[in-house]
């Protein structure tokens, strides 16, 4: 069972069903797009393409792919009203590269939560 908790409700999906496979296509290219350009970028290089895509448009596409995983119990707006921003697009890439490697068996609870990171020690 995967879970996804917005605005402290809950929700569930018992599998995840063909559909959310046959339409994650646009999910994965657009992510594709954005690691291409994030990996340019810290290459001082410009993709011709760059000026094509908006966060906004790519954000779109990934999230309506998210509800469509979720058997579109909520909506893209509820996404976006409630999801916090560290981890929105971290997880839908999660989700993406599960579906992509048939391994959503490692899939659980959406948010998901950072990893915790040891705080240094006070130098005296």
């Amino acid at each position: 069972m995967i879970t996804c908790t917005l605005n402290g409700k809950k929700y569930t999906v018992d599998f995840i069903t063909g559909r959310a496979l046959r339409e994650m296509e646009p999910a994965a290219k657009m992510y594709s797009r954005i690691v291409a350009l994030s990996n340019a970028a810290l290459k001082g290089e410009t993709p011709e393409d760059a000026k094509e895509l908006s966060i906004g448009e790519a954000m779109d596409v990934m999230i309506r792919w998210f509800c469509i995983l979720f058997g579109n119990q909520f909506t893209p707006d509820d996404v976006l009203d409630h999801y916090p921003v560290d981890r929105l697009m971290h997880d839908i890439a999660l989700a993406l590269m599960a579906m992509q490697t048939q391994t959503t068996s490692i899939l659980d609870e959406f948010p998901t939560k950072a990893a915790k990171t040891e705080t240094p020690a006070a130098t005296a």
